[in-house]
């Protein structure tokens, strides 16, 4: 088996696979995003494959998949749930939210095989077992390939996707989590539909040990749990890709020295006589087109293993770690714990919730 992952570049942090087979030159394509819709068909054309399948494990309000146009190229049949039958009975509640024409246009998308849980789908020599995963939608499913698991959005890297969007359903995304994840091998090496951070894959092992969502807790404890990471959809605060991104890729702490703050809580600490020390790991072209928290030591999170000299030296004081959502500081603090930092904060949302709150940003004072 081999696996072709496309990051999407329209930021939305989707990922796409191409899944082949290559005893026979078959391959299954999953979670197609239509914006890279030229960039699959040239990796499809080069690999010299035949495109046997296109599976979208779920209805996605992020982004319009690509599975349409796929198939019009490749003549591959279109794979979802069976509950995707019903998706029609979203789309009224998703307008509500400013989602409902990207759920439009993957409602009009024509699904050719309906599959349902414990199903095998065949690509050439290769199984493909179903996994009914709702939560994060009511027709989500994830796929098992020998070693390889891809979640979908119901699982994430350090985090999962959230379950207050139309179909969702907290308490059916602990039993997805609990019932069917969590059994799994922890050699298991899972992709998710999204990432921020430049990540390709993680070890299921290493999830159930440091991914807040797979902690063990009751039903009731998780769905507390989960509406207190989230912040709450609102109808004038997801009419967009970002506020989606940042909805999806917010990240609960993961220790007693890791917290989240919140753009207000930062705020408050800048006017403080001794403020915190600020790490924007953003690329360096996002801070001169939008802007940056004035005082921020910009240092990309693809760069800091080679720039930990030019972090603070006291590991005690207070350090905030910030990008656009709040998703790649994750990665940025993580890291700084890692070096022993004990103080350490990420931003909850990034630059867009600190703008969203009217607080400045400058283009001056950029420690870069």
């Amino acid at each position: 088996m081999q696996i072709h992952q496309i990051r999407s570049t329209d930021g939305t942090g989707t990922l796409s696979y191409l899944v082949v087979d290559e005893r026979t030159g078959s391959a299954l394509l999953i979670d197609p995003n239509r914006e890279d819709v030229a960039r699959i068909a040239d990796t499809i054309r080069s690999e010299n494959v035949r495109l046997t399948h296109i599976v979208d494990t779920h209805t996605h309000a992020d982004h319009v998949s690509g599975a349409g146009e796929l198939q019009q190229l490749f003549g591959s049949p279109i794979v979802m749930h069976e509950n995707t039958k019903h998706k029609w009975k979203i789309i009224d509640e998703g307008d509500r939210f400013g989602i409902g024409d990207t759920l439009r246009a993957n409602a009009k998308i024509p699904i050719d095989i309906f599959v349902n849980d414990g199903e095998t789908i065949v690509v050439g020599e290769m199984s493909v077992d179903v996994l009914f995963t709702p939560g994060h939608t009511d027709n989500h499913i994830a796929l098992r390939v020998e070693d390889a698991l891809f979640t979908g959005d119901l699982l994430l890297i350090g985090q999962a996707g959230r379950s207050d969007l139309p179909g969702g359903n907290a308490a059916e995304q602990y039993r997805s989590l609990t019932e069917k994840i969590l059994p799994l091998p922890d050699s298991t090496k899972m992709y998710p539909g999204h990432d921020y951070a430049e990540n390709t894959f993680a070890f299921l092992g290493d999830e159930k040990k440091n991914n807040p969502f797979l902690k063990q807790r009751t039903e009731e404890e998780f769905i507390r749990f989960i509406e207190d990471f989230f912040p709450p959809l609102t109808e004038d605060a997801t009419g967009g890709k970002t506020t989606l991104q940042c909805g999806v890729q917010r990240v609960a702490q993961p220790s007693d020295t890791f917290k989240n703050i919140s753009a207000e809580e930062l705020h408050s600490m800048l006017l403080e006589e001794t403020p915190p020390a600020l790490l924007d790991v953003r690329e360096p072209i996002e801070l001169m087109m939008t802007g940056a928290v004035e005082g921020v030591l910009n240092i990309s999170v693809r760069q800091l293993a080679a720039r930990t000299r030019e972090l603070p030296a006291d590991k005690s004081a207070p350090i905030v770690a910030l990008c656009q959502s709040g998703s790649r500081s994750i990665e940025a603090a993580f890291f700084l714990q890692r070096l022993g930092y004990t103080n350490v904060m990420n931003l909850i949302g990034g630059t867009s919730a600190w703008m969203a709150r009217g607080y400045p940003l400058v283009r001056a004072a950029v420690r870069i």
